[in-house]
């Protein structure tokens, strides 16, 4: 089977018509849809799912109501989703509608020959003759949840998924029908003398196999109930290591908020420094001329002796007053030599010039320093203000990234998760101890039904009419038991093959050396080379999840022709991949990357921009047929909202766009 095209009308956010062609180039199989979450990825892998089998997967929320709003608004009540496929040579066009009235006919298949259609007078049973029902699911796989289906506690999940790509529903059939008759032959035997005692052992058997059944099937019960557990809290792990990485976010946001508020901090005590420095500086820069001429003057009186005076007049007057001169001449008022001393006065310098001449120097020397300090200090408080303003634009632009990382998060609900979590978990646990006290009722009923069945047969022996009848259970019982036996083989070999292939998947995939144990009641594990089991990380769950859905693909393509009268014949089907590498670092995605296209002969893969990274684009190259995104349309104004462009094969797309006509999503094509 290859998909040509899928067209939908007001099915979910698809408002009015909406198609996107799938590549059909062996060499460039893929189709790769880039898609942010809550675009529209998962309602495309469900249009597929409800097209053909008119039903959706587990986690499809409000999987009946299926008609777009605004096309329920303007008063369009129906919606569908059309497939247009080639099988076995022949195209052909399926379409389901939405229920409106009871003459409608929901699902049709038509069949093109030669321009002309013709209808299929069995849709449902033509579309499970080219993929049946029970393995279109594994076609299917949704990354966000792959470690959950290989849980430990999946082993159930695990072998339905043998069972399905097997083919099982036939011999599965076959067995409750056996059952069924071989009660009946057991219930006609005919009244004897034996009939009290064979009417009581029968009814016995009749009431440890109810309780076997049932114990049976409330055990089914709980293990889908301990996966739909799982499932929930795989949701709620993913949800809170989003509000994990949201706190840290908000911690990152917090810290560069501090640091932002410090940075402008700085910008501004650098901006306020350069302009002290003007005020402060100024006078040194433009007396440079007159500090350096008045500097020089002084100098020059110095070296001429001149300044400051030999003469102090402190010196001069005390030798006048003691009328005597330090060379011992007397020096009496009225004398020339008197007179000599006195005319020194007038040259003298006082101690008040003294200190205004060292002040004068003090000043201009001041002046000279700071004037060869200045561009200093100028260029210091720049470079303070550069390195400030690149720090506000890197803090910035950190927390407009922090923002948009944060955007839709509900800080509020965290609590409540982690709370709902630990309940599930103890949920889970008291399960488990019941499916433990049902398998030991089980074991225990299934050994006094052996005995009392000895007991019929021993009893029906003495009677004739009672042994045909004994002799037709005991045959529908020993078929019935053949036909166990051999789905138990069947299983055992299929669980080899799959082994075989994701191990050779592995080693082709996994940095590690490991390889894949899968035991007869379907418990998944990592072991090494010497035998021990090796816990699996989240990211190594998503890889074996991806390389389990891989070996399940190939084993149904190994028997689509297998010629089995049990068994139902394998198919070749496309490969929608939704999230593959969401838990996968850079090199596992790359790496994955690389093998997706030979995964299945057609690949359908869906992958955000985060998803996208890692080099899986680059590993995709050459191998990629049809590229599309998926845009987001919102009625909502745009208001103050950063326009969101992105560039793809060197196509500029605004993936989100505001004062749309409706809300909803639509494909553009980017292919090269």
């Amino acid at each position: 089977m290859w998909i040509e095209k899928i067209s939908l009308k007001d099915f979910r956010c698809f408002f009015g018509e909406h198609e996107i062609e799938f590549s059909q180039d062996p060499k460039k199989n893929v189709t790769l849809i880039h898609a942010e979450n809550g675009v529209g990825k998962t309602t495309l892998l469900n249009a597929l799912l409800w097209c053909f089998y008119g039903d959706t997967t587990a986690k499809f929320e409000k999987r009946d109501d299926l008609v777009n709003y605004d096309a329920r608004a303007v008063g369009r009540e129906q919606a569908y989703v059309e497939v247009l496929f080639e099988h076995n040579d022949k195209r052909y066009r399926s379409r389901r509608y939405t229920k409106r009235g009871s003459g409608d006919r929901e699902f049709t298949i038509m069949r093109l020959d030669d321009g002309h259609l013709f209808t299929l007078p069995n849709p449902d049973a033509f579309i499970n003759t080219v993929i049946p029902r029970g393995m279109a699911g594994h076609f299917l796989f949704d990354g966000e949840h792959a470690e959950v289906f290989l849980g430990e506690d999946n082993r159930s999940s695990i072998r339905k998924a043998v069972q399905d790509i097997l083919g099982c529903s036939l011999i599965k059939t076959a067995i409750s029908d056996l059952a069924d008759t071989a009660t009946y032959y057991r219930k006609q035997m005919p009244t004897s003398k034996a009939s009290a005692s064979l009417d009581v052992i029968s009814s016995r058997i009749d009431t440890l196999t109810t309780q076997i059944a049932t114990a049976m099937s409330a055990r089914g019960d709980m293990l889908g109930d301990i996966e739909r557990i799982e499932q929930q809290i795989a949701d709620i792990d993913d949800k809170l290591r989003n509000s994990a990485a949201a706190r840290q976010l908000q911690t990152r946001r917090d810290r560069a908020m501090t640091e932002l508020s410090r940075a402008r901090q700085r910008a501004k005590e650098a901006q306020d420094e350069v302009l002290r420095w003007l005020g402060d500086n100024g006078r040194y820069l433009v007396s440079t001329k007159i500090t350096e001429l008045a500097m020089d003057h002084l100098n020059q009186q110095d070296v001429k002796g001149k300044l400051p005076s030999p003469y102090n007049e402190e010196f001069v007057t005390d030798l006048l007053e003691m009328e005597k001169c330090i060379c011992g001449a007397d020096l009496k008022l009225g004398t020339q030599a008197h007179d000599a001393v006195a005319s020194l006065l007038h040259k003298a310098a006082n101690a008040t010039m003294r200190s205004r001449i060292g002040k004068v120097r003090a000043q201009l020397s001041q002046l000279r320093t700071e004037r060869l300090k200045a561009p200093g200090r100028l260029e210091a408080a720049n470079t303070r203000f550069a390195n400030a303003s690149q720090d506000i634009s890197r803090l910035e632009a950190d927390l407009q990234e922090i923002s948009e990382q944060l955007a839709g998060i509900n800080f509020d609900e965290i609590a409540t998760r982690e709370i709902r979590r630990n309940e599930l978990r103890v949920e889970a646990n008291r399960k488990r101890e019941q499916i433990g006290s049902l398998d030991r009722g089980i074991l225990l009923s299934e050994s006094e039904k052996a005995a009392a069945e000895r007991d019929l047969r021993k009893l029906a022996a003495e009677d004739a009419g009672a042994r045909v009848f004994v002799g037709r259970y005991t045959l529908c019982e020993t078929l019935k038991a053949r036909l166990e036996r051999e789905l138990v083989e069947e299983e055992r070999i299929a669980r080899s093959v799959l082994r075989k292939s994701i191990n050779s998947i592995l080693e082709r995939t996994s940095r590690k050396a490991f390889r894949l144990q899968m035991t007869d009641d379907y418990s998944i594990s990592l072991v090494n080379d010497a035998g021990t089991q090796i816990p699996k990380t989240t990211g190594e769950n998503q890889l074996l999840g991806l390389a389990f859905t891989a070996a399940l693909v190939e084993f149904a393509k190994l028997r689509r022709n297998a010629e089995d009268y049990r068994l139902l014949r394998g198919t070749v089907a496309p490969l929608v991949l939704d999230s593959p590498f969401g838990q996968l670092d850079d090199e596992y995605r790359k790496t994955a990357a690389q093998y997706v296209p030979e995964m299945a002969g057609q690949v359908i893969l869906m992958v955000s921009t985060s998803q996208a990274s890692g080099g899986v684009l680059e590993a995709l190259h050459g191998r990629i047929g049809e590229e599309y995104v998926l845009i987001r349309h919102n009625k909502d104004p745009r208001e103050d909202r950063t326009p969101e462009v992105k560039q793809f094969n060197g196509k500029d797309v605004e993936t989100t766009q505001f004062d749309a006509e409706y809300d909803g999503s639509s494909f553009f094509r980017v292919t090269r």
